[in-house]
């Protein structure tokens, strides 16, 4: 169970990193011979007034409580993907149905949600968390180093993985003239700090932008601008094309619950370095010097410093160009899914021993 995405972004449904997540999710364990009942869990969101938000909200919630009812038997586990927004209610309110049915369920929390939204409850509600849904048999986080539920013996590390094959054209990079920022272009995305820094580029470079508008999205920023055009909205088997086009990903989110974003992990697997904010995951997928360089949240100066100094230095960007890659092979999928699927396989022969299983 998770939010696939549509077959092409838009004002209403853009492709974000959770649905590619859970598509990938979906192709993986099927290729692994899981027999799989999917259920997609996506709602429009974005340009919405939040009664239509709302009312989404309470009929998804609804229809997937329904689906639990109705499929669970039929299965040997439930698999749920997720935001930890709706910990307290949608997940933990599954958790009691697989107890009531007697199914295992296994979580999977995108980005860091989980951290911020646990410590940001109180603790009656963190109470609640830990007596229902994060006692799920497996909770999977994408952060390797957190530290704040190692103790559970229940939680596990699944990283944020892709598989693309890098389109012809990008593999002789040896300096610094295309730079590219893509993904859903919202204010805490960095968007605005991206073209600020981007306005004193050499003649000859530029900046261009992929993405879908979001509702705080300030297109006036485009006015004039020197060096950056606005390119539109990609659809996912584009974007190998367009990395290979380019010679830098900016990746400039200031969000606190960013986990480990999969369009990092795309640069890597085409050999694309990453000027990247120190926030959230990121700084675990991208090794400072490496595969790219670090910057600070929303500074502008470290911003322009760090694509001046890979602009004049040509030995550093090679060297992060070659990082970039080795890096980007640690996130294919295959080691990663083969333990998920290990995993997941025991819960379902925990279920079969108990005279459990489909029935």
């Amino acid at each position: 169970m998770g939010p696939l995405p549509a077959k092409l972004a838009s004002l209403g449904e853009p492709i974000g990193g959770a649905r590619v997540t859970f598509a990938e999710a979906v192709r993986e364990l099927g290729r692994r011979g899981f027999d799989l009942d999917v259920v997609d869990t996506a709602r429009p969101r974005p340009n919405l007034p939040i009664w239509k938000i709302l009312s989404y909200e309470f009929l998804t919630f609804a229809w997937v409580i329904w689906q639990v009812l109705r499929r669970a038997r039929r299965s040997d586990l439930v698999f749920l993907h997720m935001s930890a927004y709706s910990a307290l209610s949608a997940a933990s309110t599954i958790w009691a149905l697989c107890r009531m049915l007697r199914r295992p369920l296994a979580l999977r929390f995108f980005g860091d949600s989980l951290y911020f939204t646990y410590h940001r409850y109180g603790p009656a509600r963190r109470w609640l968390m830990d007596r229902t849904c994060l006692r799920a048999s497996l909770v999977y986080e994408e952060r390797r180093t957190r530290r704040a539920f190692s103790s559970r013996g229940n939680f596990r590390w699944l990283a944020n993985t892709r598989d693309i094959i890098p389109a012809a054209g990008g593999q002789d990079r040896d300096r610094v003239r295309r730079l590219l920022f893509m993904g859903q272009l919202r204010k805490e995305k960095g968007l605005a700090q991206a073209l600020d820094a981007c306005r004193s580029l050499p003649e000859g470079c530029q900046l261009r932008v992929f993405g879908p508008r979001m509702p705080n999205t300030d297109f006036s920023l485009f006015d004039g601008h020197p060096r950056a055009i606005y390119g539109g909205v990609l659809a996912p088997e584009e974007v190998p094309g367009v990395l290979a086009e380019h010679d830098l990903l900016l990746f400039l989110s200031y969000m606190r619950s960013e986990g480990t974003p999969g369009v990092i992990i795309e640069a890597f697997q085409c050999g694309v370095p990453v000027v990247a904010t120190a926030i959230g995951g990121v700084a675990e997928q991208v090794e400072q010097e490496k595969s790219g360089l670090l910057v600070a949240p929303r500074s502008v100066p470290e911003l322009k410093a760090a694509i001046e100094r890979l602009i004049d230095d040509p030995a550093l960007y090679r060297r992060l160009c070659a990082g970039a890659r080795q890096r980007g092979e640690f996130f294919r999928c295959g080691r990663h899914f083969d333990r998920l699927a290990e995993e997941l396989r025991g819960l379902a022969r925990e279920c079969t021993k108990k005279g459990l299983s489909r029935g």
